[in-house]
């Protein structure tokens, strides 16, 4: 599954920030590199025991479990918080804001309840936030003092322009931002965001078996190598010298500060 260039050398290692591990396996999209490191992120019991009983975990899986805000119900709130309690999860999310439909928009408030929740929890237990965010970016700011307090929060398939992800730092949160197959279709808020922002911010995703192209039936777990060759190759057009080594190891390590809290 690496790639190869004459000139960049070879992809050394994979770090997949956000995808679906039990949604893959329904799908038939569980291919993973041979160097791989990713996280999948459960939203409900069922998914969380399908996902034990499985014997095919990768074995550098990390898992996250969330109230996403698509369905922001806090059935699963206590559920939640006894995982976190008993050192079973490596993050918290996707949590967050998504008012991309009027009907996601009526649930507005049943999202911010559940965000802050899920954000309080990842604060007092010291796990790393996923925050799901579209057409809704104001909000994060309006937590951002909230946000600061939890040791890292990635912005999963991050909608904002390169300012407003420097604003969200400047306010001391320890932010990540990662980006997937946006960068395939010419999105041109994802393609600044990974030429300009500092590499040691960056994380990659496929969203998997999710975020798929015109045509597409679905993503696979695979594709995190075409991701990494886009942003690989933007950050190359824009006056990047580093070999595809030296940017999978740099994805590596930022994926890695998620979990440790340091950046």
């Amino acid at each position: 599954m690496l790639e190869k260039n004459s000139c960049g050398g070879n992809f050394t290692v994979f770090a997949d920030a956000h995808f679906h591990f039990v949604q893959c396996l329904e799908n038939d999209c569980t291919r993973f590199p041979d160097e791989w490191h990713g996280l999948s992120c459960i939203h409900s019991r069922g998914e969380w025991e399908r996902l034990l009983s499985c014997d095919k975990r990768p074995e550098m899986l990390r898992v996250s479990f969330g109230i996403h805000p698509q369905n922001p119900s806090l059935s699963d709130a206590d559920f939640l918080e006894r995982l976190a309690a008993g050192g079973e999860l490596d993050g918290i999310g996707e949590a967050g804001f998504d008012y991309f439909t009027e009907e996601f928009r009526a649930e507005a408030a049943a999202q911010e309840t559940a965000f802050a929740v899920q954000a309080e929890l990842a604060a007092f237990y010291g796990l790393p936030l996923t925050v799901h965010c579209r057409k809704a970016n104001h909000r994060l700011f309006e937590y951002s003092g909230l946000l600061k307090r939890i040791p890292a929060v990635l912005f999963h398939s991050f909608m904002g322009m390169p300012a407003e992800a420097e604003s969200l730092r400047r306010r001391g949160i320890n932010a990540f931002f990662s980006f997937g197959k946006q960068l395939l279709n010419g999105n041109k808020k994802a393609a600044a965001c990974a030429v300009s922002l500092p590499s040691d911010w960056l994380l990659w995703e496929t969203d998997a078996p999710f975020q798929t192209l015109k045509g597409e039936r679905c993503t696979d777990s695979a594709e995190i190598a075409r991701v990494y060759e886009a942003a690989f190759r933007l950050r190359q057009e824009s006056g990047g010298a580093v070999t595809r080594g030296e940017f999978s190891a740099a994805a590596l390590n930022n994926f890695l500060a998620l979990f440790s809290g340091k950046n």
